[in-house]
């Protein structure tokens, strides 16, 4: 089973492009992640997680989040290999978003309920995977 939980915040603010011959929207973005437990300094180590996110979902998840917002994200981890410009073997691990639920911070206080779980707006949406590589662009 591949199945990843992230807590985390937005490093970046996320950016929607839309690649292929049938455009299909893409964001890709990087996850700050806290460790569970302290390093010898005492302090808590951060992961920097990269993220990809396609659909309808990418387009609701550049609409409303923006750098520094926390998120949940749950997704699957999907290993690239590629080989560099110097003939080297690389690997590039990345979790593919499945649903995300917008956390909302104590500065926006508000009545409602502001978290947005994507699984229930998008439970129709499917895609196919037909995309290759060579039409993402970043």
């Amino acid at each position: 089973m591949n199945k990843v939980l992230l807590l985390g915040r937005l490093c970046n603010y996320p950016e929607l492009k839309y690649v292929g011959e049938r455009n299909i929207a893409i964001t890709k973005f990087t996850l700050a992640v806290n460790r569970n437990y302290k390093n010898t300094q005492g302090e808590y180590d951060t992961d920097f997680i990269d993220c990809e996110c396609l659909g309808k979902r990418a387009e609701v998840f550049c609409q409303y989040l923006s750098k520094g917002e926390l998120v949940n994200i749950d997704g699957t981890l999907r290993v690239n290999k590629y080989t560099n410009e110097n003939g080297e073997n690389r690997v590039k691990v990345i979790v593919h978003v499945n649903s995300i639920n917008f956390i909302p911070s104590n500065k926006k206080k508000s009545s409602t309920n502001n978290t947005f779980n994507s699984e229930e707006v998008f439970t129709d949406e499917v895609f196919d995977g037909d995309l290759c590589e060579s039409e993402i662009p970043f």
